[in-house]
Formats: C-alpha cells, structure tokens, sequence
C-alpha cells in the first residue's frame, strides 16, 4: 500500500485496548501463571511505556485515550448512571484520522455513549462493530448476549454473530485491514475487547486447562480469557506481515485500569478502581518497526492523555484548532529524537460519587496525585522510588511536599470541577437518530422526593433477579422502589411518542411473559414539568403516550404505580423516544392529563 499516493507520510495505525487486565496480568512482567508468548514479543519488539496511567476505571481512561484531556473535562465520572457519555463537541483522536482521509474503524467495547450524539459513529468512526453500555450482557446491550455467539451492533442495526466474543472481534477487524489494504487507504483501527471484563466467561475448554495448572476460578477463567487474547494478537500482527505493512503501521497495546482479578500485581498496590499504583499503572507497548526502537523500557511517567496528541504526530495528523488538551506529544521522544518528559503530576479521582450529588462532597475522597518521585493518596504520602509497593507512609516527614502536591490538586480540582457538573445529554428528535432507545443503565436518580431508593441497573443478570422476585407475590413488600430519570435534549420542538416497558422489544416472548407482564395500575411519564398519567391494564407489557415537547433540555422519567406494594413506584427499565411530528396541542391547555394506550 503506497501512503505517498495519499499524500499521507503517517502509518496505518492499530490500538489493541484490553479491558481489565492489569500491568502483571502479562507474563513478560514476571507474572509466573500466565503464558502470554506473544504479548512478550511485542514488548520486546516495542518501546515499552512502563509506567504508563490510566483512570481506576473503563470508560474514564477510554475518554481520556480518546480526547487527550481528564475524562472530567469531557463528562465522564462514572461507567453508567449517565455519567459515562463523551461530551458532544470535545474533538476526538477518531475525528482528526478521519479528516485526514484515514479510514477509521472499532471493534468491540465503546462505552461512551449508545445514543446519539455520543455513539462512536457520531464521534469519528466510519466502521462500527460493538456492543452495547460496558459490556456484553450489559442494559443496553442486546437482550440476552453472552460471551458466545453474541449479538453485534453495526451503524444500521444489529447483527448475528457465530464464536467466541473475542474471536469474533478480531475476526472481523483483520477483515477490515484486508479490506482497507484492498482500497490502498491507510486507516486507523481501534480494537478493544471486553475481555477479560467480568463476567469470567472463557472459551471453552480453557478454563479447565487453567485449573490443571493449579488454579481456582476467578482467576483461571480470567487468565484463560487473557491467553484467548493473546493468541488472536497474534493472528492480527500475522496479517500485518501478510500484508506487508508492518513497516506502515503503528501497533499499540494497552489495558485500561488495574487489574480485576489482581492474583499477581507486580509488586504493586490496589487494583481496578482504586487510585493506588496498580488500580491505574497498565501495560503499554508500542511498536512502529523501522522508526520506533524496540527492547526499551521507559520509566518515566506517561499517561492515557498523551495518545491523542502523540498517535495525531506520528502520522502527521493536525488536530482541530479547538483542541485543549491536558497529555503531551511523545513523538519526539518515541522517535529518539528527545527524552521523555520528568517534572510532570497527573491527578486521579475515582469519581462514582452517588446520584448526582455535588462533586464537592467527594473532593477529598479517593484521589491522588502522582509524580516522578512521589504518590499522594488522600492523606498518605509515598516515595514511589524508594518503595514502589507503597508500604511505608511518609505523609508527617515531608511536610512541604504534601502541601505543595495539595495545592496542585486543589488548582487542578477547581479547573474540572464546573466541567464535571455538567450532564451530557442524549439528543431526541434529531434526524441522525430517529428512536431513541433509553435504559435504566443511564438513569440519574429519581425527581420524586418520596421514593424509597433509587439504582441504575447495569446487567441483563440483576435486571432479571429483580423483576422475578417483583412477581412473587410473598416477596414483592420486601422490595424498595426502583426508579430513575434521563437528563435528554430534545432538538426539534414537537410531538414524541414515548414507549416504556420493564424489557426491550428483543426478549423472548416466554421471558416477556414470565417477567415483564404488568398488573392493572398507573403508568406515568413526566417530561420537565408536564405529565402524563394513563391507566395500564392486566397483562400489558408496553405501553405509550405522546406528549409535547419543547426542544431544549428536558428531565424525563417514566414509571409504573401498582406493581410492588407499599405504594413503591416502579420504574420503566426500557425507554423508547421518537418524534413523531408537529406539536398536537398546546403546552399550556393542561399540566396533568390522562391518556389512553396507544
């Protein structure tokens, strides 16, 4: 393939993010269980980012890779409960690749958004082959996807798939290579597994051969997932060389958070979701054969921040005049023209903070801030050079450092802080996205100042053990209430159809049946300050109004009464939205009506 008829000067470019797998979680890091041959001859043909950070969690540190800035900058505080969404407008890697004429494509986990404008085809993406929210199973995934032959989504709807989850990714994203090869356009390609996320689904067979080794679930289902990956890495850099065009491309491997299943952590403390080294320090190696050295093993600090400007340098890509970012080109660096940077401080904070609570409260709660020597957390101090396992805490001997990494945080904090408050809100009655489909894995928490409790539910898994015991009568009064509500924005003023049921339209009628049938009661879908009651009958299992809407942002939540006793509501797990026209009537004839089934 011949860049220079392009007139690109840059490499294809291919990012392998893995998800959960932490820095020893790869065998060439001394971890003595795992066999990952190929991981070790990619990191010895690479240079080796060894103290490379990451966010605590996934969809942070993907927001990060993908913009160049702290995910609190661009929306990102949580991994659902709609705080999980790319805010619309930031520039994305994806987006400047595309407008230099690469093809760009995902494969796998996303993770930022499944409504527009935040979906990876509204983010720069030309191919798309993921799977919903988080994670296979996951709410909005597709109803009922395992590991094994999973349900996919491409731009124009869902598809089958035959396989394990993994191999089916890497099937059709070195199809995709072919592809682009074939039409000599250079391209950019992100593939990201869910695995080894939880659940701890290997391939079959690989588990047990896991356990022969002397190993217990989780940890040999985990590992065996991880070896899974380490095979198909192969058969994709083997097709580079097919293809010869190892020398044009670029391979990047990465992990997006400590480990999960932290059996062997290098020494390290913690593990995904903490703000210790190991829930943030993962594996990076990257590789560019002919410009890029490989056997190096760089100490010093780089991060998640740093892809963006970086990979846009490498392949001479310019980024948009409107981007800010917080990470730093490496490319000089990379290619042995400059040493890396020192003197830098990267600040983490787990985030999850509840609801939608004011950020402020958790401001001094799981955060730390990490530089060339030392790692604050919270109030301990550690000398990362002298005691990498963080051991000793040396907070009291070193007063005046703790004061200055506190003020730097406290500059950093105030910087994000009114970012973060922020909500990205999911776009109704656009003409890019005709039906919205709206879960309860994106819901902020209830606007009724009476409810009991308030959830998102992230998994297939729970959403069933809830609605199973909601339907058993001796169980049902021990059950709380479960609601929440969507923060939108609504382009175009008009007429909506809002659809709710307690599953999406692909669950099997048996499961329908068993779980989703409602008994008589009241149905309620409240937009802003306008709502709408109407009467649902026995056996419904969805039901729809249409309402007004002004375009701008909108609060919407809908639920049942009549379902759990005890007056406790019941939220609608599954929500379609579309515009359906002009508006019928006018906003000011009613506050509350009724409504009929539609």
């Amino acid at each position: 393939m011949l860049l220079s008829a392009l007139t690109l000067a840059g490499p294809n470019v291919v990012v392998i993010l893995t998800d959960d797998q932490g820095y020893g979680d790869v065998s060439a890091h001394g971890n003595p269980h795992l066999k990952t041959p190929v991981m070790d001859a990619l990191r010895k043909e690479s240079t080796s980012l060894d103290r490379f950070l990451v966010s605590p969690t996934c969809a942070p540190t993907r927001a990060a890779l993908l913009t160049g800035r702290h995910e609190f900058a661009v929306g990102v505080s949580h991994t659902h409960s709609g705080r999980s969404l790319l805010r619309p407008g930031v520039p994305t890697l994806a987006e400047a690749m595309k407008s230099a004429g690469y093809a760009t494509g995902i494969f796998g986990k996303w993770h930022l958004g499944d409504n527009y404008p935040c979906r990876p085809e509204d983010r720069g993406f030309d191919e798309v082959f993921v799977h919903g929210g988080g994670g296979i199973g996951q709410t909005p995934d597709y109803w009922g996807n395992g590991y094994f032959d999973p349900m996919i989504r491409r731009k124009d709807g869902w598809v089958a798939t035959e396989g394990y989850c993994t191999d089916v990714f890497f099937k059709e994203a070195i199809l995709w290579i072919d592809e682009q090869v074939a039409s000599e356009k250079p391209f950019f390609l992100w593939l990201a597994t869910n695995a080894p996320h939880a659940p701890f689904v290997a391939p079959e067979g690989r588990a047990e051969a896991m356990k022969a080794r002397g190993l217990e679930d989780p940890v040999a289902s985990f590992y065996a997932m991880i070896e899974n990956i380490d095979e198909n890495l192969g058969l994709l850099l083997e097709t580079l060389e097919r293809l010869k065009i190892e020398e044009e491309t670029m391979v990047i491997f990465m992990t997006d958070n400590g480990s999960a299943v932290p059996h062997f952590n290098a020494g390290m403390k913690g593990a995904k979701g903490t703000v210790d080294e190991g829930g943030v320090r993962v594996p990076c190696f990257v590789k560019w054969k002919g410009r890029i050295a490989g056997d190096r093993v760089v100490p010093s600090l780089t991060a998640h921040v740093d892809m963006m400007p970086t990979i846009a340098a490498l392949c001479g890509v310019a980024l948009p005049a409107s981007w800010v970012g917080d990470g730093v080109d490496l490319s000089p660096a990379l290619l042995g023209e400059a040493g890396f940077p020192v003197g830098r401080s990267f600040f983490t904070h787990r985030g999850r903070w509840p609801g939608d609570e004011s950020p402020e409260r958790f401001r001094s709660k799981e955060f730390s801030v990490r530089t060339d020597r030392w790692r604050l957390v919270g109030l301990e101090l550690f000398d990362m050079q002298a005691d990498p396992g963080q051991e000793v805490n040396v907070f009291e001997e070193h007063p005046e450092v703790v004061t200055q990494l506190l003020m730097d945080y406290a500059r950093w904090w105030e910087s994000v802080v009114p970012l973060v408050r922020q909500p990205v809100r999911p776009v109704i009655g656009s003409e890019k996205q005709a039906q919205v489909e709206l879960t309860a894995h994106d819901w902020w928490p209830t606007l009724e100042k009476d409810a009991d409790s308030s959830r998102s539910f992230v998994r297939h898994d729970s959403m069933r053990a809830f609605l199973d015991k909601a339907r058993v009568a001796g169980t049902r009064n021990a059950l709380g209430g479960v609601s929440g509500h969507w923060k939108l924005q609504a382009e175009r003023p008009g007429s909506y159809r809002i659809r709710m049921s307690l599953l999406p339209r692909e669950a099997s009628k048996e499961e329908v049946a068993l779980l989703a049938r409602l008994r008589p009661g009241t149905a309620h879908v409240r937009a802003g300050q306008e709502e709408v009651q109407l009467q649902v009958m026995e056996g419904a299992t969805e039901v729809s109004v249409r309402m007004d809407l002004d375009a701008g942002p909108i609060d919407l939540e809908a639920w049942f009464d009549g379902q759990l006793l005890g007056k406790r509501k019941l939220g609608a797990f599954f929500v379609g939205v579309e515009r359906l026209g002009e508006r019928q009537r006018s906003k000011a004839e009613f506050h509350i009506r009724e409504a009929s089934e539609e």
